[in-house]
């Protein structure tokens, strides 16, 4: 029997961050693989793979789209595999409903970097609360000892009350590391169930309650029209002195105008992994503003979960040519509700 063939999106080291070394050995001993050598466009792999049956294609950051036209010259192709986050951007117009009706399995790996993610949420929660960045320069750059802008007895994460926007699967990982915290967890979500808020052992409430009540704020949102600007001046009204607000999520759910407005009255702490513009130009307000922490959209590293990115892809990959359902199967009918 000759070996099935798999077309990479892109250079093979595009994956190396993903792709641990001894899965990229067993995927060129069980398969042929077809690898362009430099940043491919659709029609780059369009052409290598032009005459060959494709029955597989595995991609990651900086591929190209894969509109209906790929899929319609590769009919026999049944596996779309993502080495990354989102998937989005790969399936421009109506690319999504044709690979629900062609019964052709997606797989993304983006849990992994959700494990990576929801690892630096824990670690916001308990930095930025209790002032560490504050103390650290201060003692580093000032010579201080004794902090008087810093509460001597901050509440820190153990017994605060969490404020979760969103139970995305990130929001969910984050829920269930809170738990050895003794916190009370607030939850967010118009989607979510009071029975799964149960299951969950949150408190679902509305939003504007969840800014009122909480200690710590803490965004998981999918980049969708419904979350597009959910947090403006109203909404940060709402957000107690001396919390702390934290997204790692997608920019573009807050106005940034108003988050500029709120940093400057100096009332919470906010801590951004994701900014609008990215990178914040070096000239920006908000890097002047002492209660904002900036990270460089750096969340989602951290090889553990990285690879774990890579084996959930070989794993689908794996369960689709041996006819069993991928468990890690990317709910492409739901591609608008998704991260």
């Amino acid at each position: 029997m000759s070996k099935r063939t798999i077309l990479l999106g892109m250079p093979l080291t595009a994956y190396e961050r993903t792709f641990r070394p001894s899965e990229q050995e067993r995927l060129f001993s069980l398969y042929d693989v077809l690898v362009p050598e430099a940043k491919p466009s659709t029609a780059d792999l369009l052409a290598l793979s032009d005459g060959r049956q494709v029955d597989a294609v595995v991609t990651v950051w900086g591929a190209p789209a894969f509109p209906v036209a790929f899929w319609q010259a590769h009919p026999e192709c049944g596996f779309f595999g993502h080495m990354a986050g989102s998937v989005k951007h790969f399936f421009p117009d109506d690319t999504p409903q044709y690979l629900v009706d062609h019964n052709i399995t997606v797989v993304a790996g983006q849990i992994g970097l959700g494990v990576n993610v929801a690892e630096t949420t824990i670690g916001l929660m308990i930095a930025i609360p209790r002032h560490w960045g504050t103390m650290w320069q201060a003692c580093r750059y000032e010579g201080a000892w004794r902090i008087d802008s810093v509460p001597y007895e901050p509440q820190g994460l153990l017994g605060a009350t969490v404020g979760i926007i969103a139970a995305s699967a990130i929001g969910r990982l984050v829920i269930d590391l809170l738990k050895p915290f003794s916190c009370r967890v607030l939850c967010y979500d118009p989607y979510l169930t009071e029975y799964q808020a149960g299951q969950l052992g949150v408190e679902k409430v509305e939003l504007h309650d969840l800014l009122r009540r909480s200690d710590i704020i803490s965004m998981h949102h999918p980049q969708t029209p419904e979350t597009d600007r959910m947090i403006g001046a109203a909404e940060f009204a709402q957000i107690r002195d001396g919390a702390t607000f934290i997204n790692t999520a997608r920019p573009r759910a807050i106005d940034p105008d108003a988050l500029l407005a709120a940093a400057r009255e100096n009332r919470f702490q906010i801590a951004l992994d994701v900014t609008e513009p990215e990178p914040l130009p070096a000239e920006h307000p908000l890097r002047d503003c002492p209660n904002v922490w900036i990270l460089p959209h750096r969340a989602g590293t951290g090889k553990y979960g990285s690879f774990m990115v890579g084996d959930i892809v070989m794993e689908g990959l794996d369960e689709h040519f041996q006819g069993r359902p991928a468990r890690s199967r990317y709910p492409i009918e739901r591609l608008e509700l998704m991260a």
